[in-house]
């Protein structure tokens, strides 16, 4: 057999709308896989007649014909045992195999049966979703599958294939927004791979429910008349003809996810709606209004990573954009005007963590200066085969400036360790290890500490007694200097001088921004995505606008006869866009900085968040 089509590492990146494959060689040439001509393989999988599963493009062509047999993002089902297609349950480790067997049948046609398998998931992922994943690798064919942390594996990347130096101290953050899902993570250079210092996300942000909320706004259109909205209203709920309202709705959806993917480069485009004559404009800036609030979820938790990895702004050495979805230009725009930091993009974003995770295997990463104790990271733990779990050492990193690094993971998760030296998550550390004094050392301090504290008893007791002598009702603040006889002898508590009020600072109250207004709403749209600010609680007239996750520093509450919306859904057919809010007509000032104040209606904001109707003890105005 041919030496190059030997030996050959396979990286697979299991995604919910697509799954890329990368091949590196024995000589280190480095390529994608392609399926019928293209590096996406659609992870679609549909159940022929004969009971065999079909995968990919030709899965896509046949669901066409019978959408009922077809299931377009198996991934998203893996908390369920089975799949329903047609008449019959799929096992859901089935589907999955079906679409890992694909790829490892298209690697050994090009380059061989692969040496190893690398498959990268989310790390915020479970055992039991891993598991799944592990064992239908091995059910496919694969050998024991490594499975690897997707931010892991674009940190990799963001380092070894596009060159940018990770320095000590610093931290790639990685902002992956898929079809169907969101994680942001922090992940630092240690000596043997990459660490995960920080990761959060969210299974309910991504293209796909982006595609949902732009099939809302387009039926929004249809609504002038009742024959318009009951046409509507069978294309998207089914009419007589269920097969063909679904292969109808399966063509919308095609529709409007290119119409997605192209507002990405026009400003303006056109979307065909099944059962309709003419065609639906789109523009970029009607696309925008509708991804505001979920890129705004995804700002605030990429700030919250960043918050909980302690990372000030020189110790990010990027802001990594992977994933499908974060080619939006809105998501750049808001990652940089929030955070800061301008993030770096590639033209197809897609295939970052696949190609990551079979970037430069066989060497080690070693950092450019002497380590320091890291704080701890995810935990290190195999899920399928004989690998064998890394030795619970201490993790080293270079050295990190600022404040204590002690950053446990938003969302704790273990992953398989990498074989070898190569990129891996290393094993919980929950102990420093102990910096030993010399024995001498140990003992001079140990006398220094007794004298100070023998000395500082004898001056104790000298000012006790003086100031007995001068005022004998008066104490000692502190209640270690007082003895039993002086206790019983002191005034009682009432006696006792009240503080003064002005030597107290007066406590900040703070309510942080909450959004959940449906942008099928036309007051929500009109909104532009955020809650509005009023120069006063009675002015309706909107001065700006509060981004979603903002803490504003609260003033006072005043009432407002004009104010919507009020919370509940009630006789006036207001709405509650925020779960647990009351209806309420409190207006809340705020300060926006500069000696400058607004008012943003109380149901936008969360004073206490145990409570969302609490106040917080904030004062009338």
């Amino acid at each position: 057999m041919d030496s190059a089509r030997t030996g050959a590492a396979l990286g697979v990146d299991f995604g919910t709308h697509n799954t890329v494959a990368t091949v590196l060689r024995g000589d280190g040439r480095r390529h994608q896989l392609l399926f019928d001509g293209h590096p996406l393989l659609p992870s679609g999988i549909y159940l022929d007649h004969d009971g065999s599963i079909l995968v990919g493009a030709d899965a896509a062509r046949e669901a066409r014909r019978h959408p009922h047999r077809y299931e377009r993002t198996p991934k998203l089902r893996l908390d369920s045992p089975s799949i329903l297609l047609g008449d019959r349950e799929v096992p859901i480790g089935h589907a999955v195999g079906a679409v890992l067997r694909r790829v490892l049948a298209e690697c050994t046609a090009v380059a061989g049966p692969p040496r190893s398998v690398t498959i990268t998931v989310p790390a915020a992922w479970g055992p039991a979703r891993r598991h799944i994943v592990s064992d239908a690798a091995i059910a496919a064919g694969a050998p024991a599958p490594v499975l690897l942390p997707e931010p892991v594996a674009a940190a990799r990347y963001f380092a070894e294939v596009l060159g940018h130096r990770v320095g000590p101290g610093q931290a790639v953050v990685v902002y992956d927004l898929g079809a169907g899902t969101f994680d942001a993570s922090a992940v630092t250079a240690a000596p043997h791979g990459f660490e995960v210092l920080a990761v959060d996300g969210s299974d309910r942000v991504g293209g796909h429910y982006l595609d949902q909320a732009l099939v809302d706004y387009l039926g929004g259109r249809f609504a002038g008349t009742e024959e318009r909205a009951a046409a509507w209203r069978a294309l998207i709920d089914g009419g007589d003809d269920a097969t063909e309202s679904r292969r109808a709705r399966f063509m919308l959806y095609d529709e409007v996810r290119g119409a997605k993917e192209r507002l990405s480069r026009r400003s303006t485009t056109e979307v065909l709606v099944p059962g309709f004559a003419a065609e639906e404009l789109l523009t970029r800036a009607e696309l925008e209004l509708l991804a505001r609030p979920l890129l705004a979820q995804t700002v605030a938790i990429t700030k919250a990573v960043i918050r909980e990895a302690r990372l000030a702004p020189e110790q990010i050495a990027g802001i990594f954009m992977v994933g499908g979805a974060s080619r939006m230009p809105l998501a750049a725009t808001m990652i940089h005007q929030e955070i800061g930091v301008a993030p770096t993009m590639i033209e197809q974003p897609e295939l970052v963590v696949g190609e990551g995770a079979v970037a430069l295997a066989d060497q080690p990463l070693t950092p450019a200066a002497a380590p320091l104790v890291l704080p701890p990271t995810l935990t290190g733990a195999p899920s399928a085969g004989p690998a064998a779990p890394a030795p619970a050492t201490p993790v080293v990193q270079p050295p990190v400036s600022g404040p204590a690094t002690a950053v446990q993971p938003s969302v704790p998760t273990a992953v398989q360790p990498v074989p070898g030296p190569v990129t891996t998550v290393q094993p919980l550390v929950r102990d420093r290890p102990r910096r030993r004094l010399p024995v001498a050392m140990l003992m001079l301090a140990t006398v220094l500490a007794f004298a100070v504290i023998g000395g500082g008893a004898w001056w104790l007791s000298g000012r006790t007694g003086q100031a007995a002598e001068e005022d004998p009702t008066e104490s000692i603040g502190t209640a270690e200097s007082v003895s039993p006889a002086a206790e019983s002898e002191s005034p009682a508590p009432s006696d006792s001088p009240e503080p003064d009020p002005a030597s107290q600072a007066p406590q900040t109250i703070t309510g942080e921004v909450y959004w959940d207004c449906p942008m099928t709403r036309t007051y929500c749209r009109d909104q532009g995505g955020e809650p509005g600010i009023r120069a006063a609680a009675d002015d309706v007239t909107a001065i700006g606008y509060a981004a979603v996750g903002t803490v504003f520093e609260l003033v006072c509450y005043d009432r407002a006869e004009l104010i919507t919306p009020r919370g509940n859904e009630g006789e006036e057919g207001h709405w509650d866009y925020h779960p647990g809010k009351d209806a309420s007509d409190v207006m809340v000032k705020v300060a926006l900085g500069g000696g400058e104040y607004g008012f943003i209606p109380f149901v936008w904001l969360v004073i206490d968040p145990a409570d969302p109707n609490s106040l917080g003890g904030l004062a009338e105005c």
